[in-house]
């Protein structure tokens, strides 16, 4: 074994004991939020490593698409989201804002799905090559489906990872995916209200080391050289 990755090893090796710590914040109710907090920042941190010329939020995605193994799954869009973005806090955000005939698409997709208070119920999370199809046949009048293409997976499960989940964790100390509940006695436990839950947060930070491991030991680099 060479002496890089003696180095390299060493090094994953540590990420791994961290994570593992994080992981028991998760399982302590009194830690639970801490957890999550830590999980998020540690993606985040993977993501500066492996793509240090990227912007934050772009980095943060696509490290979770190529590297926790849950592509398929964060790929999704949540069509609650897509409903209800003009009431979101994106609501002026300049890349959703670049989206054309936003009424007309949920319009489209509420013929096939239903209200927002129908999809909390049935189908919530949907693959884009599904909802790109199912758009395009309601033959919306001078639809752009270049500008719907670009724009979809901004209201994916990867996206709502990162500006949901890691940037109100982080600077605002609030974690709109999980609900928090008091109990009589003074307990309190946490219910998730998304698909990403504590334990896919878990194993999405897991999957993006281990990969990012194997990778980095096999061709004998530092993740910013890769």
């Amino acid at each position: 074994m060479s002496a890089k990755l003696q180095f390299i090893e060493a090094y994953f090796k540590r990420w791994q004991s961290d994570l593992s710590k994080a992981r028991e914040l998760l399982d302590t109710a009194h830690f639970h939020l801490e957890g999550w907090l830590i999980l998020s920042c540690y993606i985040g941190a993977f993501a500066s490593l492996r793509y240090p010329s990227k912007q934050d939020g772009d980095a943060y995605v696509r490290m979770v698409l190529e590297y926790s193994g849950k592509r398929e799954f964060y790929e999704q869009v949540d069509l609650l989201f897509l409903f209800q973005w003009p009431r979101s806090k994106l609501r002026d955000n300049g890349k959703y804002k670049t989206l054309k005939q936003h009424t007309e698409i949920v319009t489209a997709l509420e013929r096939i799905y239903g209200s927002e208070e129908e999809l909390k119920l049935k189908t919530r999370y949907v693959g884009q090559a599904i909802l790109e199809a199912q758009v395009i046949a309601a033959m919306i009048p001078g639809f752009d489906e270049v500008n719907f293409r670009k724009h979809l997976p901004l209201f994916s499960l990867a996206e709502q990872l990162y500006r949901y989940a890691r940037c109100d964790a982080v600077h605002n100390t609030v974690f709109p995916l999980i609900n928090e509940v008091t109990h009589i006695n003074g307990s309190i436990t946490y219910e998730h209200n998304h698909a990403v839950t504590s334990n896919v947060l878990y194993d999405t930070a897991s999957g993006i080391l281990n990969n990012l491991h194997h990778e980095c030991a096999a061709q004998e680099k530092w993740p910013h050289e890769l």
